[in-house]
């Protein structure tokens, strides 16, 4: 006979440099969400407090750091029974009354956002060149500036996190965000190379593993699965520009895949780049990475897998499942298990305390 083992949660916070304050023993969250290209998504937590007195509370206060953490079976026996599942920011709080409840909520958000709040640069330089660099080399570059300018960065890396692609190009980063900065270092990267910032503050950059990080069991782990086919993203034909018109620096091509055409019609994409690529081969590993991954339909599959906390005979252990991650699944009739037996790739997980929704794409 199995025995229920309840999940517990704790929610800690800290002041921005990480010193803890206390832990919230008056809070609740229903979900967050953790996607790849970004990170951890927002968190709402309600806080059972009075509406009139919050401020009183040093706690709740913007930019600090909310922690979460559960216990269950699977962590059971470890070192450390607790297991970080969340961590983000304070980034707005409003108190309120409804009839005869009243309280605070709480939002939070993944540091990988704060990416996306200031300039790439170097002291007051903000024109960064790369020239014949790796790409995952460029990233590491742009991680050691992001680290160097901001005050409290907690955002790291190491070389077994940020891969080197074995693709060199050239860039002028001209007055780009950080975040637009790896968007198109990604766009440089080959097909299926992907970043994202997990919950110890860790940036990844990697390709997609080449075999099942998981194995789902119909009727074991899940009863619900969707599946949607579109060739609404498709794109198979891609026109670059750099925008200049002098003789020898103009950059204008036009990049297709006769397949893709063939079977779905002419679906045109423009990339219009303000003469900061390095010339035509940068431009090409561009478009065609592009369309490498627009060209088929977008074959994308949404599954609800249960928590195994209440019987380690049914669910899983929804902690350990992470974007960036692969699955296939099993347990259908023959045919079905030749649709979904293909390694596929994990990009966003919707967690809640006793299950997790994922969307994945072949």
């Amino acid at each position: 006979m199995s025995t229920i083992f309840e999940k517990k949660i704790l929610i800690k916070v800290y002041d921005k440099e990480g010193n803890y304050l206390k832990s919230w023993k008056d809070a609740t969250f229903e979900k967050f969400t953790k996607e790849i290209n970004g990170g951890l998504g927002e968190c709402i937590i309600k806080l059972a407090r009075k509406f009139d007195n919050y401020g009183e509370y040093f706690d709740v206060n913007l930019n600090n750091e909310v922690r979460i953490l559960i216990t269950d079976r699977d962590t059971k026996g470890t070192t450390d029974k607790y297991k970080l599942i969340y961590s983000g920011y304070i980034s707005k709080y409003d108190p309120w009354i409804e009839g005869g409840k009243e309280g605070v909520t709480v939002y939070c958000l993944g540091y990988y956002t704060k990416l996306a709040h200031d300039i790439y640069k170097n002291g007051s330089t903000t024109t960064i060149t790369e020239s014949g660099t790796d790409v995952g080399q460029m990233f590491r570059n742009l991680m050691d500036r992001y680290i160097a300018e901001t005050s409290n960065p907690k955002l790291h890396y190491s070389n077994e996190t940020i891969r080197t692609t074995g693709t060199t190009a050239t860039y002028n980063f001209e007055l780009a965000t950080y975040y637009e900065a790896i968007e198109i270092i990604r766009a440089l990267a080959p097909p299926h190379w992907w970043w994202y910032v997990n919950q110890y503050h860790e940036v990844i950059f990697k390709s997609k593993p080449a075999s099942p990080s998981h194995t789902f069991i119909f009727g074991k782990h899940f009863h619900k699965i969707w599946v949607e086919k579109s060739m609404e993203k498709i794109t198979n034909v891609v026109f670059f520009w750099n925008r200049n018109t002098e003789i020898g620096q103009q950059v204008f091509e036009e990049y297709t895949d006769a397949t893709s055409i063939t079977n779905y019609g002419r679906r045109a994409e423009r990339i219009i780049d303000q003469d900061r690529i390095g010339g035509s081969s940068d431009a090409q590993k561009i478009s065609e990475n592009y369309i490498e991954e627009h060209k088929d339909p977008d074959v994308k599959v949404k599954v609800e897998i249960l928590d195994n906390s209440e019987d380690p005979n049914f669910g899983y252990d929804i902690e350990s499942i992470e974007p960036g991650q692969t699955c296939n699944f099993a347990g259908f009739n023959e045919k079905l298990d030749e649709t979904f037996k293909e390694n596929m790739f994990i990009t966003k997980v919707e967690y809640r305390l006793n299950k997790v929704i994922l969307t994945i794409e072949t």
